[in-house]
């Protein structure tokens, strides 16, 4: 070959590459502005959905299906940002917001939010690190998708009953710059690994996996769908740090991505650093009135009656930082009766000992984090009734992790709205009050016009109707009750429990006392007459909890609603 056919084949590639890379671009910037034009209503379609999700109590019917519509809108707008993201970091745009945190706890609080999601698929979880705070500086919502995306796909490719972990570890000294050779870091630096015994990757695509749109094959086999964007935004937003992220694997064996980050802040541009004012409060927890938000949050808590002011709630505050902790305090305490925790140990022990309507809890926290008291309370037979929201500040974390919502019943991000977290809380704590509210009026026979959400109405009625259709009968139980409803006694347990407050063992005894009240009124029967027919064959035990539920003897009931009737009285020998 001629040294012009050289020449012009040269030229020849060069102009392919160049058209390539002009098609290229045009592609990214049709997804880019199309993104743009997707991010509007996908933001106008999340505001009344979080109204819908804060107020989902009053749907019980709808309360998984209102969850899984925002967790899917909120994953098509991470998906959106994420593109957009990429886009902006391939132009050189994304600024950096650094400022000195401690990268130990932000680190342990995003792998706490997936120790749920790993219990449900039997995967040995594991964190290991310094026990100290550990200062660096970063970008705390750019550090969060980085370990967010690692994290999900360690759990993408792992199966169920395997292995994932998070290793941190402190190379040479925190207070000292790091020490580059070569434009590597060699000395003063945080490593930062997560690995995996899944179903690792092929030598031949590990070279690949950073590459924009790349996608291992494995994720075909597996049946796993992506964008192929994750990987690749999670090496920019390293290096734009000044580190470092490589990744080893073996089929069959799993996977350890390996990121660096270095120490001090001679390698961060003037411009790289966040706002004084946010560098000196590193975690700030309250954020300033949004009329919007606050709007829609106090729509959401509720529209029954908004004139009157919501009382008689005790809260348990459980929170580590004492300044916030005092805050929330004074937060509730114009219409509840708080009572405070410093951790999850503090804070399950008073769980245990008082009568709780509502636990707000930090999920960081030492000795027990906020996940395991969550776990506590809803596994627990006496406490599984009580309403549960957590505080977080790691919410992309959050939307990341599936079935999340089966253990608290709420989160609220941090920084917080105060107004939008006093009125999700009040929504909650109104509704349940309600729910028993009606409960007892149905038990006492007093005329309700209190509305309640639909399903909770029928499904107390029909469990009252089965009740009393069984009423003669004194071995009538728990497990006649779940078996006629047709559910599991857990489930079923936990159903009763958080409308009426009561055991199942409990419920079933009021509505016996309901009956037992009705045959006192309308009949000239005699109390132990009246005792049998309810399936109550112990007098003395019926007399104590008839006036315990009525505040009267079942004589003193029927003296006062029977017309002009005298009451038979027991003989001796009952």
């Amino acid at each position: 070959m001629t040294q012009e056919q050289l020449k012009n084949k040269l030229v020849l590639e060069h102009f392919r590459v160049e058209q390539e890379k002009k098609l290229t671009n045009m592609k990214l910037s049709f997804f880019t502005n199309l993104s743009h034009e997707l991010r509007t209503p996908l933001t106008l379609i999340l505001g009344p959905m979080e109204s819908l999700l804060a107020a989902a109590n009053r749907f019980a019917s709808q309360k998984e299906n209102i969850q899984l519509m925002h967790k899917q809108t909120h994953k098509l707008l991470d998906l959106v940002n994420q593109l957009l993201d990429f886009r902006k970091v391939e132009a050189g745009q994304v600024p950096l917001r650094a400022a000195p945190r401690d990268v130990i706890g932000f680190l342990t609080e995003i792998f706490l939010l997936f120790k749920l999601k790993a219990r449900e698929r039997s995967l040995t979880y594991t964190f290991a690190g310094p026990t100290e705070a550990v200062e660096l500086y970063f970008d705390a919502g750019k550090l969060e998708i980085v370990l967010t995306n690692l994290l999900a796909n360690a759990f993408k490719y792992t199966p169920e009953g395997g292995e994932i972990g998070l290793v941190v570890t402190a190379i040479g000294q925190p207070g000292s710059p790091a020490v580059f050779t070569n434009s590597k870091l060699s000395g003063n630096y945080l490593e930062i690994k997560v690995l995996d015994r899944g179903t690792g990757i092929s030598p031949e695509e590990v070279a690949h996996v950073f590459d924009a749109y790349y996608q291992a094959s494995q994720t075909n086999s597996l049946r796993i769908m992506g964008t192929g964007i994750g990987l690749s935004l999670v090496k920019q937003f390293v290096e734009r740090h000044a580190g470092e992220i490589t990744v080893a694997s073996q089929l069959n064996q799993g996977t350890t991505f390996t990121m660096r980050l270095p120490f001090g802040r001679e390698h961060l541009m003037a411009n790289d650093l966040a706002p004084a004012g946010l560098a000196s409060t590193p975690a700030p927890h309250i954020l300033a009135a949004a009329p919007v938000a606050v709007a829609e949050a106090e729509e959401a808590a509720g529209d029954y009656e908004t004139e009157e002011a919501f009382s008689g709630g005790r809260l348990l505050i459980v929170e580590d930082n004492d300044d916030l902790r005092q805050y929330l305090v004074q937060l509730f305490s114009s219409d509840s009766e708080a009572t405070v925790a410093a951790d999850g140990v503090e804070g399950w022990a008073l769980v245990q000992s008082l009568l709780l309507d509502l636990v707000l809890s930090d999920i960081m926290m030492p000795r027990s984090d906020g996940l395991e008291l969550c776990q506590k309370i809803k596994q627990a037979p006496k406490t599984l009734h009580i309403p549960v929201v957590l505080l977080t500040a790691r919410t992309a974390a959050v939307h990341e992790v599936e079935g999340l919502e089966t253990g608290a019943d709420d989160y609220v991000s941090k920084p917080f709205n105060p107004k939008v977290l006093h009125a999700k809380v009040v929504a909650i704590l109104r509704n349940r009050s309600r729910l028993r509210e009606f409960y007892q009026r149905q038990l006492l026979l007093e005329p309700t016009e209190i509305i309640i959400p639909e399903a909770d109405k029928l499904f107390l009625e029909k469990a009252m109707k089965v009740v009393e259709d069984n009423l003669t009968e004194p071995e009538f139980n728990v497990q006649g009750l779940v078996r006629e409803m047709g559910m599991s006694q857990s489930l079923f347990y936990r159903r009763v429990k958080s409308i009426t407050g009561q055991s199942v063992v409990e419920f079933i005894r009021d509505i016996r006392l309901k009956r037992a009240a009705q045959l006192l009124t309308s009949t000239s029967l005699r109390v132990s007459d009246v005792a049998y027919q309810v399936g109550m064959q112990d007098l003395k035990h019926f007399r104590t909890v008839f006036q315990n539920l009525h505040k009267m003897s079942p004589s003193e009931y029927a003296r006062q609603h029977r017309s002009g009737e005298s009451v038979a009285a027991p003989t001796a020998s009952i």
